[in-house]
């Protein structure tokens, strides 16, 4: 089975898909609620969270393929196996001209996502298809999702696609899958309603996303001024080990950063301490230009995360309270 074009769509051939390409945005999710708890109350269905690159895929009938990211930049030389002339030549007689939504993972060994081996490319990148904004030339984005997920169903994308591009998995059972995903380390659980249409651009609640997030204690080493010079912007941290977890902005609120002020001024020092490589401290430079400020270690931070990157910072992190009940010494494993 394949898409079948409907010639009273929005979206009738190659040229006005193309234009459809050009400017669309992909839709976003809300959330993640906290605490995390499943929506509840309509009909919602389930996906694995994938810990990869957002990205959308065009399909041209002549079989050419084009990949970019929500910004948008394009990653077709960066994921070349998603886009390679097999795997345009095996979908263009069934979907194009098309638009797909998806994510770009990297599975390991254990085949699990790998985020730092996705951000790297390369051959072994792989697309999971999750959604059709357009599909032979019309315009989807405004059926409800049950319909669009059956132009993916109706697909044997390892097969058209030489095992480049796979189906993201549907389930009824969102707990079950919440418990199973945690269970395997993976990031999450997607849950969406299945009468949604695509609202391209737009961050909606019929789309709910629900991470495995991680909570890290961590040591306040520095801080980053404001760009108007009269609040906190973001604060540098470390973890008990005393590495150096880069920088949270996110979840400082005006009255924190009154708050914070006064102990950050009056603790001031020259040097990070901690040890902060120069390929770190050049970034921060260009990042904040002289914004930047280290003080001496005595303020705990709970930040919210996703884990750490390649390098070691903390990734989508978000500061939810300051712990004056701890001091760096307290934290287990504590260096300080």
């Amino acid at each position: 089975m394949a898409c079948r074009p409907r010639h009273h769509g929005v979206v009738v051939d190659d040229e006005a898909v193309e234009q459809l390409w050009a400017h669309v945005a992909p839709m976003l999710a809300s959330g993640p609620p906290d605490p995390l708890v499943l929506p509840a109350g309509s009909p919602w269905s389930f996906e694995v969270k994938w810990d990869g690159v957002r990205a959308l895929a065009l399909v041209r009938s002549d079989g050419s393929l084009a990949l970019r990211s929500r910004t948008p930049s394009d990653l077709s030389e960066r994921f070349p196996a998603i886009v390679a002339p097999p795997v345009g030549a095996g979908l263009a007689g069934r979907v194009a001209p098309a638009i797909i939504d998806g994510e770009c993972v990297y599975f390991d060994a254990a085949n699990r996502p790998s985020f730092p081996r996705t951000m790297r490319g390369g051959v072994g990148v792989r697309f999971m298809a999750f959604d059709v904004l357009a599909c032979q030339g019309r315009d989807v984005r405004g059926d409800p999702l049950t319909q669009r997920r059956a132009l993916l169903a109706g697909l044997d994308l390892p097969m058209l696609t030489g095992g480049a591009w796979f189906p993201s998995a549907v389930f009824d059972d969102g707990q079950g899958l919440l418990a199973a995903t945690r269970e395997q380390g993976l990031e999450g659980v997607m849950a969406k309603r299945v009468d949604s249409t695509y609202a391209s651009g737009v961050r909606s609640p019929a789309w709910v996303k629900l991470p495995h997030l991680s909570i890290t204690d961590a040591v306040v080493v520095g801080w980053v001024r404001s760009e108007s010079g009269g609040a906190v912007a973001s604060l540098a941290v470390a973890d008990a080990a005393g590495a150096f977890l880069g920088t949270v902005g996110s979840g400082i609120t005006g009255r924190m950063s009154d708050a914070l002020l006064t102990v950050l001024d009056s603790t001031a020092r020259l040097d990070p301490p901690v040890h902060v490589s120069d390929d770190v401290r050049a970034f921060l430079r260009r990042a904040h230009g002289d914004r930047v400020a280290w003080v001496a270690p005595l303020l705990v931070a709970e930040v919210r995360h996703l884990g750490r990157t390649e390098g070691g910072s903390l990734r989508q992190p978000v500061l939810r309270r300051m712990r004056p009940d701890l001091s760096p010494a307290d934290l287990p494993g504590s260096q300080w």
